[in-house]
C-alpha cells in the first residue's frame, strides 16, 4: 500500500506501528431532552414571577383600588389579596391626617411659618377686617372618589378643593361679628366652618371628611391695630366703672334693706306689746266687772286708792318749815332746788 493510502485512509504508521489518525465523530445530541429542560425553566420562571404578581397586601388603615389595563375594577380593604398579574393595585392611607393650610403656611416640616396676608385678610358680619390663620384637617374617606372622579392629588385640583373650604370659611366669618371672633366666638367659629366644610365635600362626593378646623391666630390689621388698643382701654374703662356702680347699688340696697327690715320689727314688736297691753287691760276690766256686781263699795275704794297713788307719783310735793327754811320731802317724790 502506498503512503497515500494511509492518509487517505486515516491511518499512519512509524517505525512498523500503525497509527488511526482520523477525527473522532460527535456524540449524538438528544434535541428533544433538551428543549423539555428549556420548557421547564421557561415555565417555573412564569410560574415565579406570576406568584410574585398574584398577591398583595394592604396595609393596617388603608385602602386599595384596582385597575386592569388602566380601567378601574374595584377596591379592597386592608390584609393579604389576589390578583391576577396584570392588575395594577394603587394604596391609599385613610388613616392620615392631612391638611389645608390657609394665612400661615410651610412646605418643610420644622421651618418657620410663611404670612399670607392675602389669604388671611377676611371680612366680618360687620363690615370689619380681620387677619385669620386657620387649618382643615381632614382624611381621604372614598379613594375612587378622592383619586379617580376628582384626582385631588392633581395639583390643580388640590387647589379647587382647598379653595372650596377657604370659601365656606369666608362665608361663616362674614355671619359673625366682629368682637364676637375676636373674644368668645374662635369656638362657634370652627364648628360652624367644618359642618359647612363637611357639607360642602359631602354634596360634590369630593371623597374627602373633614376631621377639625382649627383657629391658629385671629388679629386685626397692623394699620388699625392703636384704634383697637384705644377701644378696648376704653371698654375696660367703661366696665370697670359699671362694675363699681354695681358694687356701690348693691352695698346701698341692701343697707336699706336692712334698715326696712329693722323697722319692720320695731313695728312688729311694738305692735305684740300694745295688744299685749290692750289684752292685759281688757282681762283686768273684766275681773273688776265681776267684782264690782259682789261687791260695788269695796272695788270703789280700791280703785279711788289705785287712782290717788298714781296721782301722787306725778304730783311734786314739797313741804316748807319756815323756821328752819330747809325743804322736808315726803315721800318718793322728785326733788325741787329752790
Amino acid at each position: 500500500m502506498k503512503l497515500s493510502d494511509f492518509f487517505n485512509a486515516g491511518k499512519f504508521g512509524f517505525n512498523g506501528d500503525i497509527f488511526d489518525v482520523t477525527p473522532p465523530k460527535p456524540k449524538n445530541f438528544n434535541v428533544n431532552f433538551s428543549f423539555k429542560m428549556i420548557a421547564a425553566a421557561v415555565i417555573i420562571f412564569i410560574a415565579a414571577f406570576c406568584g410574585t404578581r398574584s398577591f398583595y397586601t394592604v396595609p393596617l388603615g388603608s385602602r386599595a383600588i384596582l385597575f386592569r389595563f388602566g380601567r378601574y375594577i374595584g377596591s379592597e380593604e386592608q390584609g393579604l389579596h389576589f390578583k391576577a398579574p396584570w392588575t395594577e393595585v394603587v394604596r391609599f392611607d385613610v388613616q392620615e391626617v392631612r391638611r389645608f393650610e390657609f394665612g400661615e403656611k410651610t412646605d418643610v416640616p420644622g421651618r418657620a411659618y410663611v404670612q399670607d396676608e392675602s389669604e388671611q385678610k377676611m371680612v366680618t358680619a360687620d363690615s370689619k377686617i380681620l387677619l385669620i390663620s386657620w387649618v382643615a384637617q381632614w382624611k381621604i374617606s372614598d379613594p375612587y372618589q378622592y383619586f379617580i372622579t376628582n384626582n385631588v392629588g392633581a395639583e390643580s385640583n388640590y387647589r379647587l378643593i382647598s379653595g372650596l373650604a377657604e370659601a365656606d370659611f369666608r362665608k361663616e366669618v362674614a355671619s359673625m361679628r366682629y368682637e364676637d371672633i375676636l373674644t368668645t366666638g374662635k369656638v362657634t367659629l370652627s364648628a360652624n366652618a367644618k359642618a359647612r366644610i363637611t357639607n360642602t365635600f359631602k354634596s360634590l362626593g369630593v371623597g374627602i371628611s373633614i376631621v377639625d378646623v382649627l383657629i391658629s391666630d385671629v388679629k386685626v390689621p397692623p394699620t388699625v391695630q392703636q384704634s383697637y388698643n384705644d377701644v378696648e382701654t376704653a371698654k375696660q374703662a367703661k366696665a370697670s366703672a359699671i362694675n363699681e356702680a354695681e358694687a356701690y347699688a348693691n352695698k346701698t340696697v341692701e343697707e336699706a334693706k336692712g334698715k326696712a327690715q329693722v323697722a319692720l320689727n320695731n313695728a312688729e314688736a311694738y305692735k305684740i306689746n300694745k295688744i299685749a297691753d290692750a289684752t292685759a287691760v281688757s282681762t283686768r276690766l273684766m275681773s273688776l266687772n265681776e267684782m264690782y256686781v259682789a261687791n260695788p263699795g269695796l272695788v270703789r275704794t280700791n280703785l279711788w286708792y289705785e287712782n290717788v297713788g298714781d296721782i301722787m307719783k306725778q304730783l311734786n310735793i314739797v313741804f316748807v318749815d319756815g323756821s328752819s327754811r330747809s325743804n322736808i320731802f315726803l315721800g318718793n317724790v322728785p326733788i325741787i332746788e329752790r
